[in-house]
Parts: structure tokens; C-alpha cells; sequence
């Protein structure tokens, strides 16, 4: 819910702007619209004065990045902007070449479906990053708060105790100053920021050398049989990889696993010919080689600066989790500077963005590589495409083993929504019922620190949709007797929103009858009455000491 922009008691007319977004990327992106929407003046720089569309790169939103997207009311906007329609295919196949046999096909992936889910009001929305950025950079509009400052590249950051001043240049070479409180880099991987912070980055690389395609063929959607899929995964023992159609008009992506180093586009068509199984016209349009990397910053804050998105974890692809991790980053960077700079933010508050992240950026990675362990070179075998008897026992063994091996990477949920907090110092833990998410399979849980679980209230109306912008609690019994917290969240500015939801379902699912939900829809609290120290649980929820 927006809220209209302000001045804080604490300004100064010295301050350029009250936070600096480095980079403009899905996550610098989303931090811009989290702090626009509540009326947080912000400065967003990067050096590209529209987005990169010579790479896909991120391919999919997952649903917790879409209900982030619902909240700040960008959801149709991303929709509207991908080049496949939303619903337009939910499956994963594998198959010898995109011409040859199918060897297995899974449906429903990545939560794509849009038939509606009870389980989340924002299905996955599989698009190209470049896409999503589009989207993102024309809703600034909506943010009168937000400068967005196109053309601009970080060069050098200082900072005291009070602020960050960033050197920028910007066209012709012209050098200027910003300052601002806070600074946020999400410029990638190789973050000059963080070089410059001087904070390392932890983990390794992976020694196989991939390259990414991006080509045009009209014609090959309406030559192969296996019908709309999301990813077709190519099991060649010459050439392996996956691919995938960008938009509806016949623009590609393909990557090569383990590729040669190729140095011609001839050399990279013939490779994309063998992967396709037929001589399709096709051009290519961009190739890149990149390496999978495992990599985590050592810290993600120094002083007034933070990391998130690439600048502070590098994943690899395989389950998608890079970019909606950063993400989820950025809501959670978001809120909580703005508590903080709107003066209800505990001096706990900002410190808990490293200690609860982190963790998560390393669950991530060790997911996705965990995934990494089995792709199509492992899976490829010559007997695949044999069209007697021996190819159909081999396709029967390697379509147990795919079933063994990459349900978990294309069945996300389990992961996605089911992965929290709960360590955090910022929620109160119980002993009560906390059912745990494993794999593919998501169970939702009221515990402190995880996901609110969703219910529909109505037709097309999430529970979500009644969250408010700072905290909410949920009354599940009557009489409601929240009197005492709305008197200690007034008296300390702390915005709060009541939720009636008089339903035996909801307590049955929160296990229940009160739950205290963060700006960021994790539960914070949970009981089945308010604790007679109201203004204890509001202290310790936003990060007072």
C-alpha cells in the first residue's frame, strides 16, 4: 500500500537523497519501488539508459517474487511486459534433439500454471530479465519520490557516520558528487561498489565452460512435435543443452553445456543445428560463454552501504534462483530502512538484512548446485536416439534417472516458499506445530520467521491483499482484544493494521489465534493471545535492543 512522501524530523537539506540504488537491474529496480512506495526519497543510477536485450539472462519470476510484485502493485505490469503470455506453457521436456524422441516431460513446473493455486495468490511468470526490467523502469513514473539517473556508472564511495557520498560519472566523462544516507549496490557480479568497500567474495567456480545463444528462427516452433514447453532439455551425446523460446514470434535461447570454445557464429549454428536434430533456417544473434559460479560476499553491509542481488551472491542457474533471491533482498533492505529512516526501526534492524539473507543466499546456491550435479552431458548416451528397441530401453532408464534427479529443480515450492528465517533475531520463536518444507513439496507454516501461509478471502482477494505497509496482525478469535498492541504501536510510531479473519481454517493453519506479519508477509509472532507487555513484542519484532 503507498504512502505518500514526507519529511522526516531528522532531514537535511544537505542530503541529495535519503538512498542511492546502484544499478538497475530486476533488484535495484525492486529496492527503488519498495522505498518509492513508501514514500522514501531515492536516487537510482546506472549506466545504461535502457535495458540490456542482447541477453534473457534471469528466465522466470518465481511466485515469491510475485506476490512481492502484487504488493507494489506491479504484478499486472510484468505480466503485461513478458513476451510469453502468462499460462502460455508449464512444462519441462527432455528429448534427444528437438526434432527427435522424447524422452521425459514434466508438467506444472516452476509453478507456472495459471490455474489458480490456494496455496499463492501470484503464480510464476517465465520471462526474459530484460523484460521485467522494462516494466520496472516505466512504473518509476508511479513513484514521485524515485529520480532515476540513466547514464550515470559508480566510480568511488566515501562515507561517515552519518552519510555516503558516491563520485559518479556520468556522459562526456563529467564527474559528479551524490549524497545520501544510505547506499544499495546491486551492480552485479562485479560490483565496483563492493571492490570498493573491500569486501571479498567467498566460495568457487565451476570448471565447465557453457555458452549462451540467442538466435532467430521463424520456422521452429511449428517444426517440432513436443508442443509448447518452457525449457526443452537436449540429451545429445555430440551436443547437449537446453533451449527455449524467448517470444511467440520465433526468437530463441539456447545454452551449451560444456561447449568448445567456439569463435565464429557458424561454428555456434552448426552447434544449435545439431541440438534442434534438423537443418532449420536460423540466425544467430548472440553468443556469450559464462561459467557457473558459487560465490557469496563475506559481508553484505559496511557502515551505511549494503549488497544485495549479484553484488553479494553469484548462483548457479539451475532451479532459478539467482535474481528472485536478490529479490527478496530487496524487500527485505527495503522496509527496513524505511522504518528506520521514518524513525520506528530498532538499532537491531538494519543488521538483521546480513544475518537473515545470507543464510538464504547460501541455501540457494547450495540448491542450485546441488542441481548442477546432474545435467544433460551426464544424462546423454548415443542409444537416446536409437529408433528400435535398444533406444526405447535406454529412453526408459534415463527417463527414471531425470525423474530421480531434476524433479527437484523444475518443482521449486518447496524451496521457494518454504524456506524462512526462523534463526532471525527479530521474530519470537514457539514450540508450536511447524511443519517443514523438503524438496519439491512446500507445507505452509505459521512459524515465526517463515512465509505467511495464503488464503483466498473471495474472488481473486488474497489474504495478502489485506497486509499492510508496516506491521499486520491477524485476529483470528472473538472478541478481538488488540487494543493494548494498536495503543504501544501509536505511542511508538510503529505503522499497524488489524485484520479480522474470523475463520476456523485460519486457525487450524496458523495454529493460532493471533499472528504479528512483518511489511515483508514473514510471521513474526504467533499466539493464541497478546502478550500483556505489548510494547516488549513490538520492541523485539523491530529490532529494538
Amino acid at each position: 500500500m503507498p504512502v505518500p512522501a514526507h519529511t522526516y524530523a531528522n532531514d537535511d537539506a544537505e542530503l541529495d537523497t535519503d538512498v542511492l540504488v546502484v544499478g538497475a537491474g530486476p533488484v535495484g529496480l525492486t529496492l527503488a519501488h519498495e522505498l518509492g512506495s513508501r514514500g522514501i526519497r531515492v536516487a537510482i543510477v546506472d549506466p545504461n539508459d535502457r535495458p540490456d536485450e542482447t541477453s534473457p539472462r534471469c528466465k522466470q519470476l518465481n511466485p515469491r517474487s510475485m506476490e512481492h510484485f502484487r504488493m507494489l502493485g506491479l504484478a499486472g505490469a510484468i505480466r503485461d511486459a513478458s513476451l510469453l503470455p502468462f499460462g502460455w506453457s508449464d512444462s519441462a521436456v527432455f528429448c534427444t534433439s528437438l526434432m527427435g524422441p522424447l524422452v521425459q516431460r514434466f508438467d506444472g513446473v516452476f509453478a507456472t500454471s495459471d490455474v489458480p493455486w490456494s496455496t499463492l495468490p501470484e503464480p510464476a511468470q517465465w520471462t526474459a530479465q530484460f523484460s521485467v526490467e522494462r516494466a520496472l523502469r516505466a512504473e518509476l513514473a508511479t513513484r514521485p519520490t524515485v529520480t532515476p539517473h540513466w547514464g550515470h556508472t559508480l566510480v568511488d564511495v566515501d562515507q561517515d557516520a552519518d552519510s555516503v557520498t558516491a563520485t559518479l560519472r556520468g556522459g562526456g566523462d563529467r564527474i559528479r558528487r551524490l549524497r545520501a544516507r544510505y547506499l544499495a549496490a546491486a551492480d552485479g557480479g562485479r560490483s565496483t561498489t563492493r571492490q570498493r568497500l573491500g569486501i571479498e567474495l567467498s566460495g568457487s567456480s565451476d570448471g565447465v565452460e557453457n555458452l549462451q545463444v540467442i538466435f532467430d528462427a521463424p520456422e521452429l516452433a511449428a517444426r517440432h512435435r513436443h508442443g509448447p514447453a518452457l525449457q526443452y532439455w537436449i540429451l545429445n551425446d555430440e551436443i547437449s543443452g537446453l533451449m527455449g523460446q524467448l517470444d511467440t514470434t520465433g526468437m530463441w535461447w539456447a545454452i551449451v553445456i560444456d561447449a568448445p570454445s567456439w569463435s565464429s557464429h557458424a561454428s555456434t549454428r552448426q552447434a544449435v543445428q545439431t541440438m534442434i536434430g534438423a537443418d532449420v533456417p536460423l540466425e544467430i544473434v548472440t553468443q556469450a560463454p559464462w561459467t557457473a559460479r558459487m560465490l557469496v560476499a563475506d559481508h553484505y553491509r559496511r557502515g551505511r552501504c549494503f549488497l544485495l542481488g549479484d553484488a553479494a551472491h553469484l548462483n548457479p542457474p539451475w532451479g532459478g534462483f539467482g535474481a528472485n533471491t536478490g529479490i527478496g533482498d530487496a524487500v527485505d533492505l527495503g522496509w527496513k530502512i524505511a522504518a528506520t529512516l521514518d524513525g520506528w526501526g530498532g538499532e537491531a534492524l538494519l543488521a538483521s538484512f546480513e544475518t537473515e539473507r545470507r543464510p538464504f543466499a547460501m541455501s540457494a546456491i547450495a540448491a542450485a548446485t546441488h542441481n548442477m550435479a546432474v545435467l544433460t552431458p551426464e544424462l546423454s548416451t548415443p542409444e537416446l536416439a536409437d529408433r528400435g528397441e535398444k533406444g526405447e530401453e535406454a529412453r526408459r532408464h534415463a527417463a527414471e534417472a531425470i525423474a530421480r534427479s531434476k524433479s527437484a529443480e523444475t518443482y521449486t515450492l518447496g524451496f521457494t516458499l518454504g524456506t524462512g528465517c526462523p534463526d532471525s533475531p527479530l521474530v519470537l520463536p514457539d514450540t508450536r506445530h511447524a511443519p517443514l518444507s523438503v524438496g519439491s513439496v512446500y507445507q505452509p507454516s505459521a512459524c515465526p520467521g517463515m512465509r505467511l501461509p495464503h488464503l483466498w478471502l473471495g474472488p481473486g482477494e488474497s489474504l495478502y491483499d489485506r497486509l499492510g505497509p508496516g506491521f499486520t496482525l491477524i485476529e483470528c478469535g472473538l472478541p478481538a482484544t488488540s487494543d493494548g498492541l494498536r495503543a504501544e504501536a501509536d505511542r511508538r510510531g510503529v505503522p499497524l493494521t488489524v485484520v479480522p479473519l474470523n475463520r476456523p481454517d485460519a486457525v487450524a493453519l496458523f495454529d493460532a489465534w493471533y499472528v504479528l506479519v512483518r511489511p515483508d508477509q514473514l510471521v513474526a509472532w504467533r499466539g493464541d493471545e497478546l502478550p500483556e507487555d505489548a510494547g516488549s513484542l513490538l520492541d523485539h519484532v523491530r529490532g529494538v535492543v
